[in-house]
């Protein structure tokens, strides 16, 4: 062998030693992840949450099976993602359709809370402010006092403080009356206090909202809606009418308990609360209300900013009665801003709402400053959402996230 066969033959060998190290190094990284020292806590992070969803998803189906609820879906959000979403049971009891993260619900009261988001993006564009008499731009809404009447400002319809008795009207609502021939009549309500002094929960004047919208921006409520949050939000499975949740091909059907059925029995979906959508006529599923959680705690500021989403979360009036905050330990009362009640869990602030309509339960809850949030639908009256969601919001206020993720 010549002296340029020997250097080729080591120069082989090296080579392909080389290759060999490359090559094990490679599989190494790969078949190992590299926790490096800047980010094990991301992945402590990730795992710590991992788990605790296996478990609340095995602890909430149990839940749902225990209190003999149909059918039901959770979405939950975590700094700026969806991080679960999925559907439980069936959507009809006695039938094998089984609920899934896009099945659609009604979300009743949860309606309000796009009312008054929907009017926060039009604050910021300057087309209404919070301060603005709703007279201006409604002028047969009057109120016994005429004095009163020009005080009212759109906070007011918001917050449920313009004075009236609770539930002014809502039977009307119910009975299906446009809301034109209902707002003249609020001026043959005794007022029960002055203006901004005491929340009073409202449906029929809370929907005089979506008049004053309209007036503003020359377009009708429900197009606005879809226009300026459903469509940007690509909240696909949304709708406003009755019309849009009978044509789903994907819907739950309502629930209530009948005691010689010995448990809850389907009913039909009705048209309650469609001739007042700002009050209770949206229709959505888990997947859209993912989205929606994630607008809220401020994570779509092209449609809205964080300064005017908490403008809208700022308390006005304290709510008089343990009815929202008895199942959070320790909590005594809780507060209504724009469309959105507010309590102080031990220092966490949680934003949230409840809604029920036809046989439909829905609760929605997040804390803007961690980033968290959580809705429950299901397809019956009941409870247990409000049991649940203490319990979540405690679980990471317990948890040293901050600690964890420095």
């Amino acid at each position: 062998m010549n002296r340029f066969s020997v250097i080729r033959n080591l120069t082989a060998i090296l080579l392909l030693a080389v290759i060999i190290g490359s090559y094990m190094a490679v599989t190494n990284i790969t078949s190992e992840p590299d926790i490096s020292e800047s980010e094990p806590e991301e992945w402590v992070m990730d795992h710590s949450l991992s788990i605790f969803l296996e478990e609340f998803e095995k602890n909430f189906e149990e839940g749902l099976y225990g209190e003999q609820i149909p059918g039901g879906a959770v979405v939950i959000v975590k700094d700026g993602r969806v991080v679960f979403q999925k559907g439980f049971g069936v959507k009809e009891r006695g039938k094998p359709e089984k609920v899934d993260e896009h099945t659609v619900f009604r979300l009743g009261s949860l309606s309000k809370g796009f009312a008054s988001v929907l009017s926060g993006v039009l604050a910021e564009e300057e087309v209404i402010s919070w301060d603005d008499p709703v007279f201006r731009y409604v002028n047969h809404f009057r109120l016994s006092d005429p004095y009163q009447t020009d005080r009212i400002q759109i906070r007011h319809l918001l917050a449920h403080t313009l004075g009236l008795p609770r539930h002014a009207y809502t039977n009307l609502i119910e009975d299906g009356m446009p809301l034109d021939l209902i707002i003249p009549r609020f001026e043959q309500v005794p007022l029960i206090t002055r203006e901004g002094v005491q929340h009073s929960y409202q449906n029929a004047a809370f929907s005089v909202i979506e008049k004053v919208l309209e007036v503003k921006s020359d377009s009708d409520f429900n197009t606005l809606l879809h226009e300026r949050l459903l469509k940007p939000l690509d909240m696909n499975h949304s709708s406003m009418d009755y019309a849009g949740i009978m044509n789903s091909g994907n819907k739950a059907i309502p629930h209530l308990h009948h005691s010689s059925a010995r448990g809850r029995v389907p009913v039909p979906i009705s048209h309650r609360y469609y001739n007042s959508v700002s009050s209770g006529g949206i229709n959505a599923s888990a997947s859209d209300m993912g989205k929606w959680l994630l607008l809220l705690t401020g994570h779509y500021p092209e449609i809205i900013s964080k300064e005017t989403l908490a403008e809208i979360f700022e308390p006005i009036a304290t709510i008089r009665n343990n009815r929202f905050s008895r199942h959070w330990d320790g909590v005594n009362m809780s507060h209504y801003a724009m469309g959105w009640r507010v309590l102080d869990n031990h220092g966490q602030k949680i934003v949230y709402h409840g809604g029920y309509v036809n046989g439909f339960r829905s609760e929605i809850a997040f804390a803007p400053e961690d980033g968290t949030g959580i809705c429950i639908l299901i397809n019956t009256n009941s409870s247990y959402p409000l049991t649940v969601i203490p319990g979540f919001f405690n679980h990471f206020k317990s948890t040293p996230w901050d600690v964890i993720s420095e």
